[in-house]
């Protein structure tokens, strides 16, 4: 009885694991308010000698990944290796951060540690995204926020530049919010000329952004809204087909497409339409509309 017992309680529990483990699925409210923080500090904080502003600034960003990987549906070993990843990112962050600060020595900085976990994120988001059969709020946060994402992750290329080649990467030293503030008018290919990079590798890096800015919007965007002018006439015909109360709603992702395609069940049949033939006749013929 003992054996008998358990097993129902032990699949609920599974049952209640999987679903937590769901909860955040093609939710990108929070991945997106993530990326905009990043780039909110990035481009207001000048971090450059300061150890916690740094942690703060980068701690973000891999935050951004975390939740990243549970909107877009990972396997759960998928998730627990992001999450040791970040963790380890952080971790050797701290480390370079206190032997700079201590002996003042040029390592690795911050910002190439962090670059991995940046341009791991948009990657994560558009896997996830592109297999929406329905454009719903959540494809347009998560398409906003993986075209952000994409600045942060150049914003920390520059920087590495920075620090791995003789020349500065804009020819001067420059506080650290410059780098978000460049990457952004380079993506959005707006160029207003008062910073530019100086170096070959760093014009090329520049100009690599503005090119990958300009195809996601092309061909990225151009795919969710032609997914979004077909759905159009599907769900024109399923309004005008019935508005039956109680009818399942249109699948937002793929998943529930595939699973409300099973369970669907066939119309009943023999019950003949009744036409709609307007208000009872009185007894003197039809009453007056």
């Amino acid at each position: 009885m003992a054996e008998s017992s358990s097993g129902p309680d032990h699949g609920q529990a599974e049952r209640r694991r999987v679903l937590a483990g769901r909860s955040l699925l093609d939710r990108y409210g929070l991945v997106l308010v993530l990326v905009l923080a990043t780039i909110a500090v990035q481009g207001l904080v000048d971090t450059r000698g300061s150890v916690v502003a740094q942690l703060f600034a980068h701690a973000i960003s891999g935050l951004a990944l975390v939740a990243a990987a549970r909107a877009s549906g990972l396997r759960r070993r998928w998730r627990r290796a992001v999450n040791v990843l970040v963790a380890a990112i952080l971790i050797l962050s701290v480390a370079t951060l206190t032997y700079r600060r201590a002996d003042g020595n040029q390592t690795v900085p911050p910002e190439t540690v962090w670059l991995l976990a940046a341009a791991l994120t948009p990657v994560l988001i558009a896997r996830r995204v592109l297999q929406h059969t329905v454009v719903t709020v959540q494809t347009i946060m998560g398409s906003v926020a993986a075209y952000l994402q994409i600045a942060v992750t150049y914003a920390f290329l520059f920087q590495t530049l920075d620090a791995f080649t003789s020349t500065p990467f804009f020819g001067e030293k420059v506080s650290t919010t410059t780098y978000m503030y460049f990457s952004l008018v380079t993506i959005s290919t707006v160029g207003f000329g008062d910073v530019a990079a100086v170096t070959d590798l760093g014009r090329l890096a520049a100009a690599s952004e503005a090119v990958i800015g300009q195809v996601y919007l092309v061909t990225f965007v151009a795919l969710i809204v032609a997914r979004f002018a077909a759905g159009m006439p599907r769900a024109s015909a399923a309004a005008g087909a019935g508005g039956v109360p109680g009818a399942a709603p249109a699948p937002r992702t793929l998943f529930e497409a595939l699973d409300s395609s099973g369970t669907q069940e066939p119309p009943p049949e023999g019950e003949p339409e009744v036409p709609d033939e307007g208000p009872p006749a009185g007894p003197d013929g039809p009453r007056p509309a």
